[in-house]
This record gives structure tokens, sequence and C-alpha cells, in this order.
């Protein structure tokens, strides 16, 4: 099952390539996510949250075509969002994915972004989709093939003090048994030769971003 999480940041474009159904999906607003169902004529299974930025009326509707309201006091210890991913896990997805999630906020911002690191995730498909942009998290012991069309862009961040053993084939710039700092910028900016490539990495943790199509 598949998880579609709306986050209450900006959704200005729709995911390149993505379709859900409220059949097949469980469909779970963050709070002021919520609005994005609304705009986009989706009633969710669940919307969650301290209901701060929510529209009353929104919320009134979406009950009354089914919706479950999980309502959270507004003095917490998590995000919207992560009462949200929480939600989604209690049902045991194969696949997460997070919209609405990017913009506003630089803090909220980084915070949603980090939320791909967490423990909980890292047995799961998780990524955050924003229009031509896809991201998620890689972690050592991995090796994975990367989809894309030549032209499209490849950046690594890493997320932890070193990430090891980082063998890139399939771009313009490759890497063979190489490591990446935190803080460095060498893995920014990378390009697909072909419609995809493989990453393979020993230890540490990847922040990675697609950007398919036109980026200039």
């Amino acid at each position: 099952m598949r998880a579609v999480i709306f986050a209450n940041g900006l959704l200005t474009s729709w995911p390149d390539g993505i379709k859900i159904s409220p059949r097949r999906d469980l469909i779970i607003a963050a709070d002021g996510g919520l609005k994005h169902c609304k705009r986009l004529g989706i009633t969710p299974h669940v919307v969650v949250g301290d209901m701060d930025s929510a529209d009353p009326a929104d919320l009134a509707s979406a009950e009354e075509k089914g919706a479950r309201i999980d309502r959270h006091p507004s003095r917490k210890d998590e995000t919207d969002l992560w009462l949200a991913v929480r939600a989604a896990l209690d049902k045991n997805p194969d696949e997460i994915i997070i919209l609405g999630a990017l913009g506003g906020r630089w803090d909220m911002t980084f915070a949603n972004a980090l939320i791909l690191v967490a423990g909980e995730l890292q047995t799961i498909e998780a990524r955050i989709l924003d229009g031509n942009q896809e991201i998620f998290v890689l972690q050592g012991g991995q090796r994975v093939r990367l989809l894309g069309q030549k032209g499209d862009l490849l950046s690594l961040m890493p997320l932890t003090e070193k990430v090891s053993g980082i063998v890139l084939s399939g771009f313009l710039y490759t890497l063979n048994n190489e490591d990446l700092s935190l803080g460095s910028t060498r893995g920014i900016s990378n390009v697909f030769e072909g419609d995809s490539g493989q990453i393979e990495l020993k230890t540490g943790k990847l922040l990675v971003t697609i950007t398919h199509g036109p980026t200039r």
C-alpha cells in the first residue's frame, strides 16, 4: 500500500508522472495540507494535526465526506507532518509520498526534508515530491538504480560526517569508491547521461535530489 501525505507547504505544480486514487492509496492531510486536497477535489482518509491552519469549513466538509479527524493539542512535541507520517506508518505502507512539504518557512522546509532520515522510514521507500523534483535518503549498504532522462540533474548531500565508498555510474561525473564529507558541495548538479544511473555507498547517509526536465 502507498500512503500519500499532503503537508502545509507550497504545492505550486503537480509532481511529474504521479497519479493518486483514494481507492488504492491512503491519503492523509497534515493540518493545513487539507487545502491542497480541497483544491484537487480529493477527500483524504485522515486529517491529522492541531488544526490551527486548516479551514474549519474545510474540516467539516471533509468529515461529512468520511474523513477521520485526528486532533492533537496545540502544545505538542511533533510537527503536524510527523504526526501524519506516524499515522501512515500505523498502516504499514511499503511506500510514502509527501507532497507540499517545501517552501514557506525555511525551518519547516528543513525539518520536513530531514524527516526522511528518521529511523522509522529507513525500511520504506519514502520521498518528497515537488513539481519536477524528488528528494529521498540513501544509507550505507544500499545499491540503487536511479531513473531519469538524459540531462536530468542529480545532487548528493551528505547527512553524516562522512559518506564512504560511493560508486556512481551513468552520470557525467562518476565516483569510484570515493567519500563525501558533511558540508561538501562536490555532489551537487551531476547530470544523467541516459535514462538511468546507479549509486551505491558503504557507510553514512545521503540526501538525494533528482531534478527532472529543464532546470535553467
